[in-house]
């Protein structure tokens, strides 16, 4: 068992001579982004046009994008969560097979979170839609399969707009076998900021918006992410990332003195979506794998750095060369559906 600065990761070989707990277990939601714009004009006879409509297809859901991006630097991934029958199902966990990620989905028949947006010919927006799993589904996943999957993890990330009942199962089964819980909270406009919950988290990584509402400010308020993670600090996590766009991070952490700040990196934006799970995808794969957190935080600002330069909201060039992170010798594939 090795303690580093507060959080603790087994990373020993089981005595009865199994691989070191080095994989992460992700559990959270798979979503099929649809992108509807206008492509052109088709003219009739008479004169008169019709639009012609195109559409993109792009693969979102926080848990499906932590589990890409550590797949894709180096580390062996189980993705856990909903998931449904038909074509976008498919789609979304053959993608996570190809990249090596092991899957363990309850199937429900709207399993699958969808966001439509539709643009005009100029790129406006004009109206946009999102449809998500009903979080009690995922009382589901609660069982032994998955509690060997949380035995045999060296961490486990969640979504903080789960099923409550889920992620506390997960928090005790996890704490039963000292494998650290991240959470990175999602949903708080559904089901509000839920702090009574932050006991159960060993890491919390968030950007100042959710700080604020996990702290009780008010939404636009003054934010100084440095203080903000040594608030949040006090009330159960041992390790806080406050994220703050473009001006980089603060870390507190239980054996620190106070919480240091990280800018981040220089560069363009392409594109900013995705550069905060980006963060959080580097930050747990490199603290799994033994870095301080502090060198982890900068390993994440790298990768969030790489992901704002890239159109994509979770970047194909996304590498352990590109952000510094150690690359684990082993990979795990394989689908494991209740």
């Amino acid at each position: 068992m090795r303690e580093t600065q507060g959080v603790s990761f087994d990373m020993v070989a089981a005595e009865d001579g199994s691989a070191p707990r080095t994989g992460i277990l992700v559990i959270g939601s798979l979503v099929m982004d649809r992108k509807f714009f206008a492509a052109g004009m088709l003219h009739g006879t008479a004169g008169r046009g019709e639009t012609v409509w195109s559409v993109e297809r792009h693969h979102g859901g926080v848990g499906r994008n932590i589990a890409t991006n550590a797949a894709r630097l180096g580390h062996p991934v189980t993705f856990a969560g909903l998931s449904g029958p038909g074509a976008d199902a498919a789609e979304l966990e053959g993608a996570l097979t190809r990249l090596g990620v092991a899957l363990h989905v309850r199937r429900a028949a709207d399993g699958i979170g969808r966001f439509d947006v539709t643009l005009d010919a100029h790129g406006s927006q004009i109206s946009s839609r999102i449809t998500l799993p009903d979080p009690a589904l995922g009382k589901a996943l609660c069982g032994p399969a998955l509690a060997e999957r949380i035995e045999a993890a060296g961490a486990v990330v969640m979504e903080g707009g789960l099923d409550e009942e889920l992620m506390v199962w997960v928090s005790q089964q996890a704490r039963r076998h000292a494998v650290p819980v991240c959470c990175l909270p999602t949903r708080q406009a559904d089901f509000g900021p839920r702090a009574h919950l932050l006991p159960h988290y060993d890491v919390l990584i968030l950007n100042t918006e959710e700080a604020g509402a996990l702290l009780g400010r008010r939404p636009g308020g003054p934010a100084r992410p440095g203080e903000q993670a040594g608030l949040l600090l006090r009330r159960g996590p041992r390790v806080v990332v406050v994220t703050d766009g473009a001006r980089g991070a603060a870390l507190a952490t239980a054996t620190a003195p106070g919480p240091v700040h990280l800018p981040a990196e220089p560069g363009g934006c392409a594109d900013d979506t995705g550069a905060g799970d980006a963060l959080a995808s580097a930050f747990v794969v490199a603290v799994a794998a033994g870095r301080a957190p502090g060198e982890a935080l900068a390993q994440g600002l790298r990768a969030a750095r790489v992901t704002i330069a890239c159109p994509q909201s979770t970047c194909h060039s996304l590498s352990p060369a590109l952000v510094g992170a150690p690359r684990s010798r082993t990979r795990t594939c394989g689908v494991t559906r209740t």
